[in-house]
């Protein structure tokens, strides 16, 4: 006698039901309240966390079979599907990885336009599937990344946060990144693709300083900052002579970030010839930012690039930044703004950094303002010294 089987018998089987309830989840996902897409989003989380190739293939048939799926929808089902390959990489395929990494990138670049919740899903999706499939991100991105044409806005971030995220795999390809960017970098014309490549540049610049100073982990020990000095100085030409002249606020603070990381890769020439004029330009913005942390932060970077080996060429320019950084220092920071707290700190170690070629300089006009100043002024001046004092310790240990 041939029993039923569990579909004759009205019993679905645990897979089946595991299947229906996946697709159930995935599909009332964009629920009318918050409320209720927070908890169908965490229960596919949950389940994805024990069946990650369930979830993540049943995610990428309904994006690709749904392909007019509301936005606010196909948002939801990302960034869940980002969560579980946060959560569960190790368990991924290649051939699921391969198909998620193709799926994210089409749905980060199929509207020209930038729409940011949806293009940072799938840009999210994508770098934190490039933590284990780097190379297959990076191929995915390179196709969209050609020369004599812009790249889609996300792509360029993407591959900027892809360096921020995994510097091991992503700094040997930076060159073949670098000699793409800086053709492009002429052609462009509007703030917001001027802010996403001079972000990305800031994150590659890291990235390689980061790479470089623990070559005894890195799997291409060859790499030298020296390979990307030429091409980060061109780029550094475009972002100090054009890019840092825009009204947009914003835009100015990130190209001198940038700037400062940018400093530590440059040949030692092309530094100490263009320095005099970005000090001069760095040391402007600070009229024209209420908040001056980024600012201090970029002007702190350049100092620790120039400031080595004792070398002294910030001479002509010393009076100058100690006249900038004072009135900072006497300023007391405001403890409950976290940003003020870090500008103070910022301040105090670009003292430190000065202090390495000009001590003696330094401590003379220390002492000459703490014999001169009323108590704010004094208060700050011993402020300085007290960080010096501890720095110097740290050195030394």
């Amino acid at each position: 006698m041939i029993m039923p089987g569990p579909e004759e018998d009205g019993v679905r089987s645990t897979g089946g039901q595991v299947d229906d309830m996946t697709m159930a989840l995935i599909d009332s996902a964009n629920d009318r309240t918050e409320e209720g897409q927070e908890q169908i989003s965490q229960a596919l989380f949950d389940l994805g966390k024990h069946k990650p190739a369930l979830v993540l293939s049943c995610c990428y048939s309904y994006l690709k079979k749904h392909t007019k799926l509301a936005q606010e929808h196909r948002v939801i089902l990302l960034q869940c599907m980002e969560r579980i390959v946060k959560e569960t990489l190790d368990q991924i395929g290649t051939g699921l990885a391969t198909d998620l990494i193709k799926l994210g990138a089409q749905e980060m670049t199929c509207s020209k336009e930038v729409v940011p919740d949806w293009q940072n899903a799938a840009s999210g999706l994508l770098v934190a599937l490039g933590a284990q499939y780097c190379d297959e991100v990076m191929a995915e991105m390179f196709e969209r990344f050609q020369p004599g044409t812009l790249p889609h806005y996300f792509v360029v971030r993407t591959i900027g946060n892809l360096a921020q995220a995994n510097v091991y795999r992503m700094v040997p390809h930076l060159t073949a990144v670098l000699s793409t960017t800086l053709p492009m970098l002429g052609m462009v014309k509007h703030d917001n693709m001027k802010w996403v490549f001079s972000s990305a540049l800031s994150k590659f610049s890291e990235a390689i300083i980061e790479y470089c100073a623990n070559i005894d982990k890195a799997p291409d020990q060859t790499i030298t900052k020296d390979r990307f000095s030429q091409e980060i100085g061109s780029a550094f030409d475009v972002l100090f002579s054009t890019w840092l002249q825009s009204k947009e606020a914003k835009l100015r603070l990130t190209i001198v970030e940038a700037m400062g990381h940018m400093t530590h890769l440059m040949a030692k020439e092309k530094l100490e010839e263009v320095l005099p004029r970005v000090l001069q330009g760095i040391l402007g913005l600070y009229k024209k930012h209420p908040e001056p942390f980024h600012i201090t932060q970029g002007l702190c970077n350049v100092l620790d690039a120039v400031c080595t080996e004792g070398n002294t060429i910030l001479e002509p320019q010393l009076e100058g930044l100690l006249s900038a950084l004072f009135p900072q220092v006497f300023t007391p920071p405001d403890y409950n703004n976290p940003l003020s707290i870090k500008s103070h700190n910022e301040v105090l170690r670009c003292f430190a950094i000065l202090a390495r070629p000009f001590s003696g300089k330094l401590t003379g006009i220390l002492l000459q303002r703490l014999e001169q100043g009323n108590e704010k002024v004094r208060i700050g001046i011993l402020t300085i010294f007290k960080h010096l004092i501890n720095a110097a310790s740290r050195w030394f240990s």
